[in-house]
């Protein structure tokens, strides 16, 4: 069962749907092409605003490539932790479920996406897509939490490498500005 990307999962920097994978620019919405996407929210409780930490979109091959990474005993953790803590009954249910229901609560503790500090959410989509065989789901910020401590440090540093390879600042605005002379 597939349906239209929703809003929820489209680009915050475009406010469309991603068009090219992060990490080797593959064109994503070609019917048969698989890709990821994964977008991290921050709440602010007490207000209705919300921030996009960050969000990209991954295709299959890359994210395998991602996975090989993963050291063994950090996959053999997380895999664990999974098994252990899923609800496999209401992740079955969850197929049946509109994208936006589905990302109600997290998958894990059901938390309210609205009470959670902090979230991420995920798809599996192909072309413009979302894959509903693989619904899309919500982890709180609470699960990231207990996952990491599982993770090895080679997986942490993988990790980081990721990030700061794709979400960093231009390193220009890391170097100090020379003072200016002011005249008045």
């Amino acid at each position: 069962m597939k349906n239209e990307i929703p809003k929820e999962f489209y680009s915050f920097e475009t406010n469309q749907p991603f068009e090219r994978c992060i990490e080797c620019n593959k064109y994503l919405l070609d019917n048969d092409t698989e890709y990821i996407i994964e977008k991290a929210v921050r709440n602010y409780e007490g207000y209705k605003a919300t921030d996009t930490v960050f969000d990209y979109a991954i295709c299959m091959d890359c994210a395998e490539k991602m996975r090989d990474e993963i050291s063994q005993e950090s996959w053999q953790q997380m895999m664990t932790y999974f098994q252990q803590n899923i609800d496999l009954t209401y992740r079955m249910e969850m197929q049946h479920l509109s994208p936006s229901e589905s990302l109600k609560n997290c998958m894990i503790k059901k938390t309210k996406m609205e009470e959670c500090s902090e979230y991420q959410i995920y798809a599996h989509c192909k072309g413009n897509q979302l894959n509903m065989d693989n619904p899309p789901y919500l982890l709180s910020g609470e699960v990231i939490e207990e996952l990491l401590p599982l993770l090895s440090d080679e997986t942490i540093d993988e990790m980081n490498g990721f990030m700061n390879k794709h979400f960093s600042p231009d390193p220009s605005l890391m170097e100090p500005t020379p003072p200016s002379l002011i005249l008045l």
